[in-house]
């Protein structure tokens, strides 16, 4: 298949591209510098098979101009109407659009998101179910590994191993009791191909996560286990965007995906941190 992403530049855009390659497919990367709503890029789009949006200009931490963000997203949707591309993915957020409601999350709880982010990823679900009905959105939650980059106060991994490489203490915000869901980033790409080669993923809502919660201390447990030293974090008070839990269900990959996670966090971490060491 020749697929197009959006946002090839950014964490799991670039190592979608590398994943594509190696399952055979044809990536066609669309970037700030050459947008799939250019002149040129709705030419190219036209000979594509696949298309996964996975650009965002804006994280938990800076999201501040949500309403213009939807506007562009459905705007270059209706550009791309006519486009003759037969699938299309969105990526979402598993981590904020269910806010904290009871966890774990299915597919089919309310969304509840609590802060702009969250609000914005529900907002941009909506446009690409009414334009694109046969879209796939898929919703990772809290995506690490080796590429991810210490910026917009988004991957709690990424900004804990980098204060570390730093000599810094990583900061610990809000109740260290707190649970999340931490899914590896190959096996979430493994999720997004699985996700354009099987047509019933088309129209579909899907969880992408590790089907177990994390908390932050144990979290810092394993950070201290990989990484072999002794870590004093800094603690503050969490920050209003924040999510209590980001516990997701996993069936719905598994029954239409043929998809499970098979990375585990011990291993996952130790990857990363291999790759900021040597950064």
């Amino acid at each position: 298949m020749r697929i197009g992403v959006i946002g090839a530049h950014g964490f799991i855009g670039s190592q979608l591209t590398a994943a594509l390659i190696a399952a055979g497919h044809e990536p066609v990367p669309f970037t700030i510098e050459n947008p799939v709503t250019s002149e040129q890029g709705l030419r190219m789009a036209k000979s594509l098979d696949g298309l996964l949006w996975a650009a965002s200009s804006s994280t938990p931490a800076t999201v501040g101009q949500a309403l213009d963000e939807c506007d562009v997203f459905r705007s270059s949707l209706l550009l791309l109407q006519d486009s003759g591309i037969k699938r299309f993915l969105f990526m979402s957020s598993g981590g904020t659009v269910y806010g904290n409601g009871p966890a774990p999350h299915g597919e089919e709880d309310e969304l509840k998101p609590v802060s702009d982010y969250g609000k914005l990823k529900a907002a941009m679900e909506g446009v690409a179910r009414d334009l694109w009905p046969s879209a796939t959105i898929l919703r990772p939650s809290n995506v690490y590994g080796p590429g991810q980059l210490a910026k917009g106060g988004q991957g709690v991994l990424g900004h804990w191993l980098q204060a570390i490489v730093d000599g810094e203490p990583p900061i610990l915000y809000g109740d260290p009791a707190v649970a999340r869901d931490y899914v590896y980033i190959d096996d979430c790409v493994r999720a997004i191909i699985a996700a354009f080669e099987r047509d019933d993923a088309a129209g579909q809502t899907i969880n992408i996560g590790s089907g177990s919660p994390t908390s932050l201390d144990e979290l810092l447990q394993i950070v201290c286990r990989v990484t072999g030293r002794r870590i004093d974090p800094r603690y503050e008070k969490g920050r209003p965007y924040d999510n209590q839990s980001t516990w997701l269900r996993i069936d719905r990959a598994r029954d239409i995906l043929g998809w499970t996670p098979e990375t585990d966090l011990d291993d996952g971490i130790a990857a990363m941190w291999a790759w900021k060491e040597g950064r």
